[in-house]
Order: C-alpha cells, then sequence, then structure tokens
C-alpha cells in the first residue's frame, strides 16, 4: 500500500514537474504560475494528511495505554494486597501525566496546523515565486 502511494505520489511530481518545464520553454509564466500553484497545494495536502496520520497512530496507542491503566486502576482491589496501593498510586499518577502529555501533544499539533493555514498563503507566493526563479534561471542558462 505504502509503495502504491509513493509511486503514484512521485508519478504525480513528474507530472507536474513535466508542465513546469513545458511552460518555461514557451516562457508562459501565468500557466507557469498556476502549475506551481496547484503544485504547491498538491504537496501540502498530502505533507497535512501524512502529518495527521502519523498522529492520529500515536494518538490511538497514548489513549489506548490510558484506557489500559485507567481499567488497572478501577479493577484493582489495594485491601486484597496491602502493597498494592503503592502500585494505584504510582499508576494513578502515571495515567495522569500520560493524559497531560495527551493534552498538550493534541495542543501542540492543533496550534502547529493552525500556524501551517495561517501563513498557507505567504508559502504558497514565495513557493511560486522560488520555482519562477529556479526555472528561468535554469531557461536561461539553457539558452546561453
Amino acid at each position: 500500500m505504502n509503495n502504491d502511494f509513493n509511486n503514484r505520489f512521485n508519478e504525480e511530481i513528474n507530472r507536474y514537474s513535466k508542465s513546469l518545464l513545458f511552460y518555461a520553454r514557451k516562457c508562459d509564466w501565468d500557466t507557469f504560475k498556476e502549475n506551481a500553484g496547484r503544485l504547491f497545494d498538491y504537496c501540502e495536502s498530502i505533507e497535512a494528511s501524512a502529518i495527521e496520520h502519523k498522529f492520529f497512530k500515536i494518538s490511538k496507542i497514548i489513549v489506548g495505554v490510558l484506557l489500559f491503566m485507567v481499567i488497572v486502576i478501577v479493577k484493582m482491589n489495594p485491601d486484597m494486597y496491602p502493597r498494592l496501593a503503592r502500585i494505584n498510586d504510582l499508576m494513578t499518577l502515571s495515567a495522569i501525566a500520560i493524559c497531560c502529555f495527551e493534552v498538550y501533544f493534541f495542543y501542540n499539533f492543533r496550534m502547529f496546523m493552525k500556524g501551517k493555514t495561517l501563513y498557507y498563503k505567504k508559502r504558497r507566493e514565495k513557493f511560486i515565486r522560488n520555482i519562477e526563479q529556479d526555472f528561468k534561471e535554469n531557461s536561461v542558462r539553457v539558452a546561453a
């Protein structure tokens, strides 16, 4: 599955690069900018989906561990074995720490994604400007 996705992504990027090269050779910079913008949008959407996938994969593991610890804490009877009271306290503190980490992890992820979307337009314009400059420099070198 992952190889299929990677191959499809590489094919799409190659298609965009060939298109950009074609329009750069024709000196049709308006169409070039449109296609560069589409390339940026495509890469951003792939990157965002990969980041979200990793976040939710890690988040599911953390929530699963937390759920397991809560079940053990609730099912444990410290009256039966006095030493289990210490373990129960330790597991309670660990569960609270894991919960705090999950909240921090989620908040950090939201702030990261908010920052990416907040400056999306500026990053897109900078990407288009930089790629246009690179192609113009390469076309001048080839022509010389």
